[in-house]
């Protein structure tokens, strides 16, 4: 059974060093650093820095293309979707809203970048987290589904439909969006061909984010590379057992795996929870393991006490709760 970590807000060496320790002796084997695109332009040196750092005290480091593009998630802005405006998506109002179309080709060419730098910094894996259209990061009100966009409509006709992209709700549409992510990363990954780099791929919960066209499990398990299929069943802010939620999800994660071949990771909640219901995460851990995951991971380090809209109530608490679950498993 492995054990990850996500860690993020740090590029401080000083401070990275003795939270890796932190880590290490806890008993995690994997760390999940974030890699936005302010990194990929202000701060590679000291991501590269950061998975030195990690792998020298014996844990796998991973790069997650954080809030890249728009198109996967985190809570980071993206310089493309900020900076081109042609390239953004478009949704069925009419409204350019603040992410790349996965069907533009100046997405393809920053995903592409993207991992020609991370690969240069030596991960041990690339984690691509939650592949994701428009989930309505920086507005308000409902969000409409997207993208009808110029690249869009060309991706359509050039898949080889003579008629213009057809109205929300027509079923085709799903088929056409998720193919339109897998191409998206296949073409990212394709970067990575010939190094020994793993690839996780993170699905959202299946059935939780309509329109995102990212329920297609099975579709974007055919991506050549990737060997470790992820989900991230977040219960907050839904009225449900957290025990219940995460075994639902980690069961069908569970079944593809066992069809496909990956290894299986589930992510456990380690954001907003709430002051005295940490055994919750307890809860959680015991459905994936019982799922059958080979490998459990926590969002995020300390319990997220470094970003207040996330934090945890306790996050001392929290915290403590996640590295009780990690002893359980490695002693």
């Amino acid at each position: 059974m492995r054990f990850g970590i996500s860690y993020f807000g740090v590029r401080d060496p000083r401070h990275a060093r003795s939270d890796l320790d932190e880590i290490a002796d806890a008993g995690f084997t994997d760390v999940i650093h974030t890699f936005s695109e302010y990194d990929l332009r202000y701060h590679v040196e000291d991501v590269e820095r950061l998975v030195t750092e990690t792998r020298s005290r014996g844990l796998a480091a991973a790069l997650d293309p954080w809030g890249v593009g728009g198109v996967f998630g985190g809570e980071a802005y993206s310089e493309l979707a900020l900076t081109q405006l042609d390239c953004r998506q478009i949704d069925a109002e009419g409204r350019s809203v603040p992410a790349a179309c996965p069907n533009a080709p100046a997405t393809l060419d920053l995903l592409r970048r993207w991992t020609r730098v991370a690969l240069e910094l030596s991960p041990d894996r690339l984690f691509w987290d939650e592949p994701h259209f428009y989930l309505g990061a920086l507005q308000d009100g409902p969000v409409s589904p997207g993208c009808r966009c110029e690249a869009c409509a060309a991706a359509w006709g050039k898949a080889g439909s003579d008629e213009p992209l057809p109205p929300e709700g027509d079923p085709r549409l799903a088929h056409f969006r998720a193919e339109s992510l897998k191409r998206l990363l296949e073409g990212a990954i394709a970067e990575a061909r010939g190094s020994d780099v793993g690839h996780t791929l993170c699905f959202l919960p299946r059935g939780e984010f309509a329109g995102a066209a990212s329920d297609a499990w099975e579709l974007f398990a055919d991506i050549p590379g990737v060997d470790r299929l992820s989900t991230d069943p977040y219960w907050m802010d839904r009225p449900v057992a957290p025990a219940d939620f995460v075994g639902e999800h980690a069961t069908g994660l569970g079944q593809l795996c066992r069809k496909t071949g990956h290894e299986m990771e589930v992510w456990i909640q380690g954001i907003r929870i709430a002051a005295g219901e940490e055994s919750k995460i307890e809860q959680a851990v015991e459905a994936a393991v019982e799922a059958g995951a080979d490998s459990i991971a926590f969002w995020s380090f300390r319990a997220t006490e470094r970003m207040s809209w996330l934090a945890c109530g306790d996050p001392e608490a929290a915290w403590s709760t996640m590295k009780g679950a990690v002893r359980s498993f490695v002693g």
